[in-house]
């Protein structure tokens, strides 16, 4: 089992970047929506948005958000799908209390919302539980990529549904210098503006240079046991849309 460190790609003991990851997102919990929204100049409720039109959900469907964070994915599933039940699930507790004060003003419309603190390298679910399986922004801050999506393939049911979004790498040389250099100093700049913790987002854009990029992660997709396996690019690569199927 190979585990890497999450800002480099090196392989490097698990505990590293699993420590580092839940104190950055304990400290920036509060902030981390607004974060997300200006620092992609409003985008982010686009991407969302596109996320949730990936999936099929019914209103018996059960979902799985895996590291869902605040629930900015749950509560856009909430308000266009309207499911039987949505597992919220993240890695840090803080996360999940500003998801629990979302859901105390309604912003789950109606629909069952769990929340639950879980390792996405560890899910403590039955095999074939849920229909759909969501995560955003959080498979590159998991040290045992692998282990993640197998266990996220495992919870499905069979012919069920993966979509994942995540920042990933521009095909096109212009765009990916600019982006480049955006990583570099504007996601630290926008991080200290809004948090004051500037060395924490210094290793979020580390990490996103150093996820793989569309082709290589669409392969582990493959290699984890999906079939399917589809990505859509978002504002020229900065981010992708993966969708993939169990197999049934």
């Amino acid at each position: 089992m190979t585990t890497i460190d999450t800002a480099t790609g090196l392989e490097a003991p698990a505990e590293l970047s699993e420590q580092r990851v839940k104190s950055i997102f304990t400290e920036i919990a509060d902030q981390y929506e607004k974060f997300n929204h200006y620092s992609s100049f409003g985008q982010d409720r686009r991407w969302l948005r596109t996320l949730a039109q990936s999936v099929d959900i019914g209103p018996c469907s059960c979902v799985l958000d895996v590291a869902g964070g605040t629930g900015e994915v749950t509560f856009e599933l909430c308000k266009r799908h309207g499911p039987a039940i949505i597992v919220l699930s993240d890695y840090t507790p803080a996360m999940l209390e500003v998801a629990k004060q979302r859901i105390a003003r309604g912003d789950n419309r109606g629909v069952c919302v769990k929340t639950c603190v879980v390792d996405a390298q560890d899910i403590p679910f039955d095999d074939a539980t849920f229909d759909v399986v969501t995560m955003a922004y959080g498979i590159r801050n998991i040290p045992d990529r692998m282990r993640a999506l197998r266990e996220m393939h495992r919870v499905l049911a069979p012919g069920g549904t993966v979509a994942i979004l995540e920042f990933s790498t521009p095909p096109f040389a212009p765009a990916r210098a600019f982006y480049n250099a955006y990583l570099r100093w504007g996601i630290p700049a926008w991080g200290d503006h809004f948090t004051g913790k500037r060395d924490d987002f210094v290793y979020l854009a580390d990490s996103i240079r150093a996820f793989p990029d569309q082709q290589c992660f669409a392969a582990m997709l493959r290699n984890a046991g999906f079939q399917d396996v589809k990505f859509r690019n978002l504002a020229f690569g900065a981010a992708c849309i993966h969708t993939a199927r169990a197999c049934e």
